[in-house]
């Protein structure tokens, strides 16, 4: 069996069928390409990368070397870590045009960030992760609230990605909280109890709902986005850090936040998104 598949912590890819010795490298390639976009400001250790795929520390060497004279993949200057490369980010342009939501939905982010007053973020849906494309802020700025755009994490560790997951077909909902449980196993039990509680409410209530399970004071609200094949493909939520107030004014909110998902799914129709 693949070695990756086997003994990776964090499998984030998500369906994809074992590796033949063709594509092994290929798929370990990739692999390694989506953990490095998780830490894109401090960069990753080898041993680390070796540490979080199951590879062997010459594996991940010997791929790292290629990705890095492909551009894929470079040095953080002054360090031994790596990230994501200049070829990312240029492949990253040119497939702008086919998907970037982000700049259809630009309207209804800036409408939410003004009549709500606080941060408003647009997720897209990545394998068995959620990818921030789209940030704006309101009048109060949350210091504590490190998610920008380009930030890669589990569905399952936020609010959007959340309402995201809640929205899937029941069997993938379960391969995907199994998958992301395993990829927090080293943050402890009360982390990993904490995201069960916040997925067991949101699938209740039917959309998003972060009390504080990930950031501590930071609660978040978030709502699906659908394609026109009624797939959940992005996700708009709002991070508050008065809990009371997100309480206190939960359906005006909610109903902001439909409305202008709606408007989003309704762009992406006559874009045949």
């Amino acid at each position: 069996m693949n070695k990756l598949i086997a003994k990776q912590p964090r499998l984030i890819s998500g369906g994809a069928p074992a590796a033949t010795a063709g594509t092994q490298s290929v798929r370990r390639s990739i692999e390694l390409l989506r953990m490095l976009s998780t830490h894109t400001s401090s960069g990753w250790r080898l041993t680390d990368l070796a540490l979080e795929t199951g590879l062997d520390h010459t594996t991940v060497h010997r791929l790292l070397k290629c990705l890095v004279e492909e551009g894929f993949a470079t040095r953080c200057p002054g360090t031994r870590r790596y990230t994501v490369g200049p070829l990312a980010y240029e492949l990253g342009l040119a497939a702008g045009p086919y998907f970037s939501i982000d700049a259809h939905a630009g309207p209804s982010l800036a409408k939410l960030a003004t009549g709500t007053r606080t941060i408003v973020f647009l997720n897209v849906r990545s394998g068995y992760d959620s990818v921030c494309i789209a940030r704006h802020d309101g009048q109060k700025a949350l210091k504590a609230y490190t998610v920008h755009v380009g930030t890669r994490r589990p569905l399952c560790l936020s609010a959007g990605g959340v309402a995201i997951w809640a929205s899937l077909p029941q069997r993938l909902q379960g391969r995907i909280r199994t998958a992301n449980l395993h990829a927090i196993e080293r943050s402890g039990q009360a982390r990993q109890a904490a995201v069960r509680h916040m997925l067991s409410e949101s699938s209740r209530l039917g959309y998003g709902l972060n009390r504080g399970s990930i950031i501590p004071g930071i609660t978040a609200i978030g709502v699906p986005i659908r394609n026109a094949g009624g797939q959940p493909i992005a996700s708009l939520s709002l991070a508050f850090e008065d809990m009371e107030h997100l309480d206190r004014r939960r359906d005006a909110i909610l109903e902001r936040l439909w409305r202008e998902a709606g408007a989003i799914e309704d762009t992406l129709k006559l874009l045949r998104y």
